[in-house]
C-alpha cells in the first residue's frame, strides 16, 4: 500500500492509486441506494478510512468495483460456539457465492459500537453488554465473497442471510440464519454488510492497516481471475481458539447477572450468554434518532 509522500492531498499516481492517508472519501451515491446515507457516510471517519485504505491499495475505479462485487460476511463467535459455522459457509457457497479472501477476526467492544453504530437506535444497554460478552468468547471469521450474477454482491447476500428475528422469517425459505439455527434476534450467528457503502465502512471496522494489503489485494486478484480462496486454514484457526460448545436449551429461566457473562470458563459464559439472549430486555420501546430517513420507517416491534 502506498503511504503519503510529499504530494498534495488528493494527488493520484499514474497507476490510479491515491495516497493511503487520503480521507476525502468516494462519491458515496455510487455505493448506496439509501437516500441520505451518502451524506452521513461522507462525515463518517470510519467509512472514509475504509475508502482511503481500499482506494489506496487498488485505485479508485477498482475500489468501486470491489465494493460492488464483493459481499462482506463475518461469521460470528456464536456460530462457532454453536457448531454451525461450517454449515453457514457451505450454504453460502451453495447459494452461488465464491470466496475471495478470508481471515480470523477478533472484535472488541469498541468495534462492536463502530460496526453497529447506525443499527443500534433500538438497542438497550443490556444488548451492548450481551454483544461485548459475545465477542469476548473468541474470534469470528471474516470472508469476502463474489457474486457473479451482476447484482451488487452485498445486496444479494443480505437477502440470502435472512431476518434476525425468527418470527419474521419466511417459512420454507432456506436462509443462512435458518441454516445456522439462529434462535433469536440476539444470537444471529452471521453478520453481513447491507450494501456496497457498508462493505467499505465495515472493512475498516474489522481490519487493521496491517491486514489490508494482503486481504484486499488477494480479493481483488481472485475477483478478476475467477479464482477461489481456501477457507480451511483460517476456519481451523478460529475453531482452535473457539471450539464447539453446543447450543444450550433455550428456556426462559432466571436471568443471568452481568458477572456470569464475563467470568469463568467459556462454556459457562456461553450458557449465561444464551440465557441472557432469552431473558434480558434487548429492545427499547422508543428508538433513538434515525441516521437517515429510511430508518424512520423500520421498527422491530411490528
Amino acid at each position: 500500500m502506498r503511504l503519503r509522500t510529499s504530494q498534495p492531498s488528493g494527488a493520484v499516481s499514474a497507476g490510479g492509486r491515491r495516497d493511503a492517508c487520503d480521507l476525502m472519501g468516494p462519491d458515496w451515491t455510487r455505493l448506496t441506494e439509501v437516500t441520505g446515507k451518502d451524506e452521513v457516510f461522507a462525515r463518517d471517519l470510519v467509512a472514509r478510512e475504509g475508502w482511503a485504505a481500499l482506494a489506496g491499495q487498488l485505485g479508485d475505479e477498482e475500489a468501486y468495483t470491489v465494493a460492488r462485487s464483493a459481499a462482506l460476511m463475518w461469521v460470528r463467535p456464536d456460530a462457532f460456539a454453536a457448531g454451525t459455522a461450517r454449515r453457514v459457509l457451505a450454504a453460502t457457497a451453495e447459494a452461488g457465492f465464491r470466496p475471495l479472501a478470508v481471515m480470523p477476526v477478533r472484535v472488541d467492544r469498541c468495534a462492536v459500537r463502530i460496526l453497529w453504530a447506525y443499527m443500534c437506535r433500538w438497542a438497550t444497554a443490556e444488548r451492548l453488554m450481551l454483544l461485548d460478552a459475545l465477542v469476548a468468547l473468541g474470534p469470528g471469521l471474516l470472508v469476502l465473497w463474489a457474486d457473479d450474477t451482476g447484482t451488487p454482491a452485498s445486496v444479494r447476500m443480505t437477502a440470502v442471510k435472512g431476518r434476525n428475528d425468527p418470527r419474521r422469517r419466511t417459512e420454507g425459505t432456506r436462509t443462512l440464519r435458518e441454516v445456522a439455527g439462529a434462535p433469536n434476534r440476539a444470537l444471529t450467528m452471521v453478520h453481513t454488510a447491507d450494501e456496497p457503502a457498508d462493505v467499505v465502512r465495515e472493512l475498516a471496522a474489522l481490519c487493521t492497516w496491517h491486514d489490508w494489503p494482503e486481504f484486499v489485494a488477494g480479493a481483488a486478484t481472485r475477483l478478476r481471475d475467477g479464482d477461489r480462496a481456501d477457507l480451511e486454514k483460517a476456519l481451523c484457526a478460529v475453531e482452535t481458539e473457539l471450539p464447539v460448545l453446543g447450543l444450550p436449551p433455550l428456556d426462559a429461566g432466571a436471568a443471568p447477572s452481568v458477572h456470569e457473562l464475563y467470568s469463568g470458563p467459556a462454556g459457562k459464559r456461553w450458557a449465561a450468554l444464551v440465557a441472557a439472549s432469552q431473558t434480558w430486555p434487548l429492545l427499547r420501546r422508543t428508538p433513538g434518532p434515525a441516521a437517515w430517513p429510511e430508518q424512520e420507517e423500520r421498527t422491530p416491534w411490528q
